[in-house]
């Protein structure tokens, strides 16, 4: 049990690592200021992403599904606090993760979900 929950946590965490990551870039390719201050942030990119086999390394121990589910929940948090950079990083994360084999398409995890709902009328 405790195991399960601290694994659910780093799983969070690296996921909104992850996304840090691809918000930065977002950032980046959205911004139209000075070439200085686009290089500034350039070095603070190249930074992080240095990071990023760490963070995916930490993904690969989930199933595809546990990486999708915990990443859709993060989103809908984003959505709710209007924060559509956080929401546009994580929608190009769940990509790369899909490229990957991290993450499940989302009309197979919906598959999943719906399944897992109907089965308690099947185990009766």
């Amino acid at each position: 049990m405790f195991l399960d929950a601290f694994d659910d946590l780093m799983l969070g965490y690296a996921l909104k690592k992850l996304t840090d990551v691809f918000e930065e870039i977002e950032e980046v390719s959205k911004n139209t200021a000075s070439d200085k201050a686009t290089c500034v942030l350039g070095i603070r990119q190249s930074k992080a992403a240095k990071k990023i086999p760490v963070w995916l390394g930490r993904l690969r121990g989930n199933t595809p599904y546990q990486v999708t589910h915990a990443l859709i929940d993060q989103m809908h948090a984003s959505r709710k606090l209007d924060r559509d950079l956080r929401f546009a990083a994580q929608a190009a994360l769940l990509e790369a993760l899909i490229e990957d084999g991290l993450a499940m398409h989302i009309a197979s995890y919906s598959v999943v979900v719906v399944e897992n709902r109907l089965k308690c009328f099947l185990d009766r």
